[in-house]
């Protein structure tokens, strides 16, 4: 997998993840054993102008609901809000953009690393290049999760199938 960091893609001041850098686990806790997780769903085939079925849009939620579980279960709650809005980003994105009918979700937990996968079987490949305006009300999905990948000392990127977005954080550790 490649990986990229984003050093010009930065939060605006005052909306980092203060308090959050390298996720500590508090004092005593130890995470659960290694895990993996897995979870694959069918979405509506559309053409370019249809809408998004209200179906396919609740898949988002129920994969930040599946994902939160995940990190319940390995004690990895500190991780919560940085990986519901990553499982958000890149689910959405390969629900609306990818063109195709199955998406696969996949979390794993090893070492002491959170690794997050997203696959589409659409048409279309990966780009996370592409930079939004400044005045543009979509597209800044993938640079979210890039920056704050990136804030946390993780890796992310295109998979070489070119339909696979993962990211690597690290679970434990000190403040960075």
């Amino acid at each position: 997998m490649g990986t990229a960091t984003a050093p010009s893609t930065t939060l605006p001041a005052g909306k980092g993840l203060a308090g959050r850098e390298g996720l500590p686990l508090p004092n005593g806790v130890r995470p659960r054993s290694e895990g993996r997780l897995k979870s694959s769903f069918d979405i509506a085939q559309r053409g370019a102008r249809e809408g998004l079925p209200r179906r396919d849009a609740n898949r988002v939620g129920a994969m930040r609901r599946i994902a939160r579980a995940f990190l319940a279960y390995h004690r990895l709650d500190a991780m919560e809000f940085v990986v519901s809005l990553i499982v958000s980003e890149l689910v959405t994105n390969a629900i609306v953009h990818s063109r195709g009918t199955k998406v696969d979700f996949t979390m794993t937990f090893r070492d002491g690393e959170l690794h997050i996968a997203v696959r589409n079987d659409g048409m279309s490949v990966c780009t996370p290049d592409r930079a939004a305006s400044d005045d543009a009300e979509h597209g800044r999905g993938l640079q979210l999760v890039a920056s704050m990948v990136h804030e946390l000392g993780g890796t992310w990127g295109v998979e070489s199938d070119r339909h696979t977005v993962s990211c690597n954080l690290p679970a434990t550790g000190e403040a960075q």
